[in-house]
Parts: structure tokens; C-alpha cells; sequence
């Protein structure tokens, strides 16, 4: 799929201004005194946004075998929360963080893994509220890189440059030119953490099969044969969003294939592990996994 035929276009709504505005507010007040907006806004992008809310519909009816009435009220439940995770980022890359509480299960691995020398991957998935993680668990001990979408408005942008320049975290945005490419390899020779969500083609044509909830899909692949190739450590890392203003965190380690110099079996090795710990969060928290567009390609 090239990529000017993405279903998912990756880009934050609201315009520059909008967000501007958006910024300013969450700098000064509680993010959850923005909420109730979400009860007005989220009817209208079910309306009108018709292809996500079919995709989301589709995946509560098949994926779950939801009725027609309970698949309506996840997809809304969907929505609904997704605005709150976006406006949380708001408030996070406004620097208003002190009112976030995450806890983080398995973090101490991870940190141990931050006194070595090597470069770390970590990859993520459209879930819950990875950025949180960035932001609000600051680290001195090395370097993150955030590999992100390269079509955001300049005033996303900006704010999520200087939010993270804070917390030692860089962005590197997806290239057309592939320079990204470049970059990672760059970062994890000198070390340092790469994030990269692994739930989404994005166009590119190396990919894996797995079956992920009852259906195989596809998955690229190329982050999971860059850590074969480098033979860095693997993490997964997903922040869930919980009750109120809390979030709950998920460290995992993926095993490398042992005895094996096939780079792609590796990687597909990695990969068949980071689907089946997906599929796990995607069960346990099944409305917080923002995928709305046709995953598995099977609408009309």
C-alpha cells in the first residue's frame, strides 16, 4: 500500500489555532475539566467520520462478537476514551503533568537494562497513551528517540519537541526519503532508546502474518529485522489509561531466537511475540486500542 493511499492519515485534528488554544487551556487547568466537551464532540465525529466508526463497529462485532447494540455502545466507549487520551496528551506536552498518576509493572528490568551500553528498542502499538510514558518517567541514563508521524501541524510539532527535549526524549519523524531509517540506526550505535509503534503498515511493504483476534493480519516487520541485525534488546512497553487520571503500565522483554542466523526468522521470532502480548492487552483492555480504519481489510 503506498502511502498516499494510507486508510490512516496520522494527523492530530482540531488545525493549528485550534490546538494553539487547546494548549494554552490544559497549561492552566485540570485536563478532566475538559471532559465533558468530549459528550458534545464525539457524537459528531461518529456521524461524519463514518469509515473509523465502521471500522471500529466492525472489529467490536467480529473481533468480539458483540451484538449490534453492544458493539455500538464500545465503538462510542472507543471514541469517548480516545478523546480524553488525546486531550491528555494535550495537558502532558503542555507540561501539566504533576496531575497524571502511572504505575509500571516489570519497570525495574527495563531500568537495568538503561546502565548497559547497548542501544534499546522499544516498541509500542497504538494503545492506550504511550507518550505518557515519555513524559512523565523522565530518565538521565540515555537518550529516547520517538519515531512520529512526519504530517502533524507545526504547533503539534513544536510542543512535542520542547515537552520531550525535558525528558531527554527526541523525535524522528517518518520520511518519505526513508532517512528515519538512518537515523534510528544512528541513535542505537551511540546507545541510546528507539520508540517505534509496530501495530501499522504505514505503506511499507515487509511485513508478517500472524493471526492477532481470531484473523490473521499483517504487521511490519522491519523494526524486528533492524534488532536482529543490530542484536539490541527488545522491549515492549504499553501505558494504559485506568480510572480518572491514572495509568497503568506493561514492561515486557522479548526473547531473541536462540542459535539462529537468519535475521528474518529472528525478527518474525520478535514479531510472533509482540502480536501475542498485543492481543493480550488488546483483550484486557479491548476499547483503547485506536485503530479506526479496516485492519483486517474485510469491509466493503
Amino acid at each position: 500500500m503506498a502511502p498516499a493511499n494510507r486508510q490512516w492519515k496520522g494527523r492530530t485534528g482540531g488545525g493549528a489555532f485550534g490546538q494553539k488554544y487547546l494548549f494554552w487551556i490544559l497549561s492552566h487547568v485540570r485536563v478532566t475539566c475538559i471532559y465533558p466537551v468530549l459528550y458534545v464532540v464525539i457524537p459528531f465525529y461518529m456521524l461524519f467520520g463514518r469509515k473509523a466508526y465502521k471500522a471500529v463497529y466492525c472489529y467490536f462485532r467480529r473481533r468480539f462478537g458483540k451484538n449490534w447494540w453492544q458493539a455500538f455502545w464500545s465503538t462510542y466507549r472507543s471514541h469517548l476514551c480516545f478523546g480524553r487520551v488525546v486531550l491528555d496528551k494535550f495537558a502532558v506536552l503542555a507540561g501539566n503533568t504533576k496531575q497524571f498518576n502511572i504505575t509500571i509493572d516489570n519497570f525495574e528490568e527495563f531500568n537495568r537494562a538503561m546502565d548497559k551500553p547497548e542501544g534499546i528498542i522499544v516498541v509500542s502499538a497504538h494503545i492506550g497513551n504511550f507518550e505518557l510514558a515519555g513524559i512523565c518517567m523522565p530518565q538521565d541514563k540515555k537518550n529516547m528517540n520517538g519515531l512520529v508521524y512526519g504530517g502533524e501541524t507545526r504547533e503539534m510539532q513544536k510542543h512535542r519537541a520542547e515537552s520531550f527535549k525535558k525528558s531527554h526524549l527526541n523525535l524522528i519523524p517518518v520520511s518519505d526519503d526513508m532517512s528515519h531509517l538512518f537515523a534510528i540506526k544512528n541513535a542505537l550505535d551511540r546507545g541510546e532508546i528507539v520508540t517505534i509503534p509496530c501495530d501499522r503498515l504505514l505503506g511499507s511493504p515487509k511485513s508478517y502474518q500472524c493471526e492477532f483476534l481470531g484473523k490473521d493480519a499483517k504487521f511490519p516487520i522491519g523494526t524486528f529485522r533492524l534488532a536482529a541485525q543490530m542484536d539490541v534488546p527488545v522491549y515492549c512497553i504499553f501505558i494504559l489509561k485506568g480510572n480518572g487520571l491514572s495509568y497503568h503500565g506493561y514492561v515486557s522483554k522479548l526473547q531473541p531466537l536462540e542459535n539462529e542466523k537468519a535475521s528474518v526468522k529472528k525478527a518474525e521470532h520478535y514479531g510472533r511475540q509482540y502480536v501475542s502480548l498485543l492481543e493480550s492487552i488488546v483483550k484486557k483492555y479491548p476499547e483503547q486500542w485506536f485503530n479506526y480504519f479496516d485492519f483486517w481489510n474485510e469491509l466493503d
